[in-house]
């Protein structure tokens, strides 16, 4: 199915109704939530894990004999996996199939998720991570397509909406009931228990899921991941070093390591560039970078996701460190940011067909630099701190979920819906690097003792990178004829 010019995008701010595609109504009604509902078992143990191991990330590195640092490289290694090989799993999709790729990543996730209870060091722990986040980027960019093909062009925002519904919902009863096995059980169990439920999501899935149509079959730029990979890993490496160096009380402008890994990470960014405008398949099409209604909105939510992230790795240490809660309740703690975005995901769908999508997205900002500053005087126990941690935690979920689905709606809207998976690729390829920069470097900003002055120059600082998500509303143009023919 192809979108004629005013279809790709009617208006830039407005999402304005399409003709139906002919169908059979009902049975595609029943169809399209059936789908969100085996969709939203199959992210489960994604996103519920996400937060459980965050929360008991303290815990894991003392089990492991490591550093909360060096264990940050399991959330770390696996959004990197996400980052590098997400476009390669929507354009697998856009090829095989977008079913096929969806169990086949349904079902690696499962076999890892189980994997994880025998790791026996940090390494070990680390690799299968990232074998998960592989699975995962065959996973996230299908399950995005087949949601967006059951609710049609006319309902895309809503699809959009929902899946981070299922991304985020469901996981917020992972965690409510996981919180308190983690301390029973320890970590090691919640990885088992949530292995047996994706084993009985890959059986519905079998069952229930429908194919889509392919898009042209085309080879996979694996070179370019290779590039992409070694040039973000680089940077990853200088951040992550940059606290050890600080502590020693050394100049980090100054430390040699450091230099040569930022200075080995850029040229490597631009042999990927030239190496992706040239070769016949790319990973990232980067021509349409050039249009501003793709770009600006990948740029403002990678900003917003490096808040979000970033915070979402350092509340926990805050809640188990000066507020002192156990493993399990600082998890309970946590719930209301992805309830909350649970809650706001459809919302936000809504939003856009009625509204627009610039009123979401500076809502979506708005509420992320508060959410930053709510932190930021939070993060000390003394008289209102919890509270307004609490508020932080619900700003990010009313952030996240209003702005997300105008973010990727402008992005989809912005290509044919034969490049859809490969557009869903790059939009979940961008607000990964996000996430991983806002890991790595607010837990740097933060330091190993977490001090109440470092904690609050860490959020500021987050603020004011949520602060460029607003560049997507102000400064995202109409699309220039050419661009949408």
């Amino acid at each position: 199915m192809s979108l004629n010019p005013s279809a790709v995008q009617p208006n830039v701010w407005r999402v304005e109704p399409q003709d139906p595609v002919p169908q059979d109504s009902r049975s595609a009604f029943q169809y399209r939530w059936v789908l969100l509902w085996v969709i939203g078992l199959s992210v489960l143990g994604f996103g519920s894990l996400m937060t459980l191991v965050t929360a008991a990330l303290p815990t894991i590195a003392t089990d492991l004999n490591t550093s909360t640092a060096n264990a940050g490289w399991v959330l770390t290694g696996l959004m990197l996996a996400m980052a590098v090989g997400t476009p390669a799993g929507g354009k697998l999709g856009d090829i095989y199939g977008h079913r096929n790729t969806f169990i086949w990543g349904l079902v690696g996730m499962t076999v890892t998720m189980i994997m994880n209870y025998w790791v026996w060091n940090i390494g070990t722990f680390i690799a299968v991570r990232v074998l998960f986040g592989i699975s995962g980027a065959l996973l996230m960019p299908s399950g995005m397509a087949l949601l967006m093909h059951a609710f049609g062009i006319e309902e895309r925002a809503k699809a959009v909406g929902w899946f981070q519904f299922a991304m985020t919902g469901a996981p917020t009863i992972g965690v409510v009931a996981g919180g308190p096995l983690l301390d029973i059980l320890g970590w090691r169990s919640i990885f088992a228990i949530f292995g047996v439920i994706g084993a009985i999501a890959t059986v519905l899935a079998i069952v229930v899921v429908k194919p889509i149509p392919k898009g042209e079959r085309s080879a996979i730029d694996w070179l370019g991941a290779l590039f992409l990979a070694a040039a973000t890993l680089l940077i990853l490496l200088a951040i992550t070093r940059i606290p050890k160096v600080a502590g020693s009380g050394a100049s980090v402008l100054t430390d040699l390591p450091i230099l040569l890994l930022f200075a080995s990470s850029l040229p490597l960014y631009v042999v990927f560039v030239i190496w992706e405008k040239r070769v016949p398949s790319p990973l990232l099409d980067i021509r349409l970078f050039s249009k501003p209604t793709f770009a600006l909105p990948l740029g403002s939510a990678a900003c917003s996701q490096f808040a979000y992230m970033g915070a979402f790795v350092v509340i926990p240490s805050v809640l188990q460190g000066p507020y002192g809660y156990s493993v399990g309740a600082a998890a309970l703690l946590m719930v209301p940011r992805p309830g909350v975005f649970a809650i706001a995901s459809p919302l936000g769908g809504t939003l856009v067909t009625k509204v627009g999508m610039r009123f979401p997205m500076v809502v979506g900002s708005t509420a992320m630099i508060c959410s930053m500053l709510a932190f930021a005087y939070g993060s000390d126990p003394a008289n209102f701190g919890l509270a307004l941690i609490m508020v932080g935690l619900v700003l990010s979920g009313v952030s996240a979920g209003i702005g997300s689905p105008a973010y990727q709606t402008m992005v989809a809207n912005s290509v044919d819906d034969a490049d859809l998976g490969i557009a869903n690729g790059m939009n979940q390829t961008v607000m990964w690097m996000g996430m991983i920069l806002g890991i790595q470097s607010m837990l740097a900003f933060a330091g190993a003792d977490m001090s109440l002055g470092r904690l609050r120059a860490t959020f500021i600082f987050a603020a004011a990178i949520a602060a460029l998500g607003y560049s997507a509303p102000l400064f995202a143009t109409r699309p220039r004829k050419e661009d949408s023919a």
